[in-house]
């Protein structure tokens, strides 16, 4: 079952990477996005993602991508889902925690931004990180984003309110980084 032909969504084009591809998200992702998400080591640093992570919820977030309420791609490392990736102005991205320190993130992340430059008119994307996680921090800047303003959000996996820092890149900033 076609869920965007449901929904008249255009879906995100895939994206091939050097090691990666980007696919658009489909139920058949639910329950390996389920998989990924349900350690807390993952969604701790994420905003929006409960602890415990069920099926449900994967099968809600693939909803939303498909009635264009949200726009990510399942990043995949030959047939095995590792996370996904935003594709609008909010940038986001998370990787299943045996995936971590092999620059996947870096590289979906780039691919994302490349195409949300080349596919718009937006002046920018932004994104933010918990204080803490070096590794996102870490991402965000190789790609270009700079800091902008330090605020408290609520985790909703652990509850509490942590300290994330926003960060921008705007398109000329890309544009001089990347040579696009």
């Amino acid at each position: 079952m076609d869920i965007y032909a449901q929904t008249g969504v255009t879906p995100l084009p895939v994206i091939q990477t050097a090691r990666l591809e980007l696919r658009p998200m489909v139920m058949a992702d639910a329950d390996a996005v389920a998989a990924q998400l349900n350690t807390l080591d993952v969604s701790r640093w994420l905003t929006v993602v409960p602890y415990p992570y069920t099926r449900d919820d994967a099968v809600w977030f693939i909803n939303e991508i498909a009635a264009g309420r949200a726009k990510a791609w399942a990043i995949y490392k030959a047939d095995t889902l590792i996370g996904t990736v935003g594709g609008g102005t909010s940038h986001g991205y998370w990787l299943g925690q045996a995936y971590w320190g092999h620059g996947y993130a870096t590289e979906a992340a780039l691919a994302a931004c490349a195409y949300h430059f080349d596919a718009t008119e937006d002046a920018a994307i932004t994104s933010e990180y918990f204080l803490g996680n070096t590794a996102s921090q870490n991402v965000l800047r190789k790609i270009g984003f700079l800091p902008t303003d330090l605020r408290t959000t609520r985790c909703k996996a652990t509850g509490e309110d942590v300290q994330a820092q926003g960060v921008i890149l705007t398109r000329d900033r890309w544009k001089a980084l990347h040579n696009a």
